[in-house]
């Protein structure tokens, strides 16, 4: 972690604190859960291409379990400390305020699970989009600007840095990435 780091989750966590911040951006933390975006991904997938709805979810599904299982080996690899932790002496001392929403977590900080699992899920979202034709550049920018948001939401409410963010966003995307290339060669050759 880089003072950059620190410097920009105190500019997104503490700068942006508003009453209006926690309900859009506070709140949008909850797409990046699992139980959240999974279902969610599963109705737009049905909603962008029927004919194809069966290897979209086997995408999605081998994509989050690949990137959950690599998530947490990571984490427990890297062991890396959450802002809470980080900041301790600071709070104590009264030199640091962090805004935190919902739980308040120390430990296993990178990379974010909820941005893995929104960036996942968004990854395969717009790959079957591109593969039906049914995604232009507004409704392909919403997906990942949700996304984004999505991956602020863990900084403002205090639970990861912007390293963790971008480093679980990188996860998702480049897992899912794979899994729906590796899924596009074999139902090529199985057409073929």
């Amino acid at each position: 972690m880089t003072e950059l780091d620190r410097q920009l989750f105190l500019a997104i966590n503490h700068g942006l604190k508003c009453g209006f911040n926690d309900l859009w951006l506070g709140y949008s933390t909850w797409l990046g859960n699992g139980w959240i975006a999974f279902p969610i991904g599963v109705i737009v997938l049905f909603a962008i291409d029927r004919r194809s709805f069966w290897r979209n979810i086997l995408a999605l599904t081998l994509a989050g379990i690949v990137a959950g299982i690599a998530l947490n080996l990571i984490k427990h690899a890297v062991h890396a400390p959450r802002p809470l932790t980080v900041f301790a002496p600071d709070i104590a001392a009264g030199r640091v305020y962090i805004n935190v929403m919902f739980d308040t977590l120390y430990y296993y900080s990178f990379p974010s699970g909820h941005a893995q699992t929104i960036f996942t899920v968004a990854t395969v979202l717009l790959w079957a989009g591109m593969k039906a034709h049914k995604l232009n550049f507004w409704s392909g920018g919403a997906i990942v600007m949700i996304a984004i948001i999505v991956g602020i939401s863990r900084v403002y409410c205090g639970a990861h840095f912007p390293s963790d963010v971008l480093g679980g966003a990188a996860l998702g995307s480049g897992i899912a990435f794979v899994c729906c290339f590796v899924i596009g060669i074999l139902q090529s050759k199985k057409l073929g």
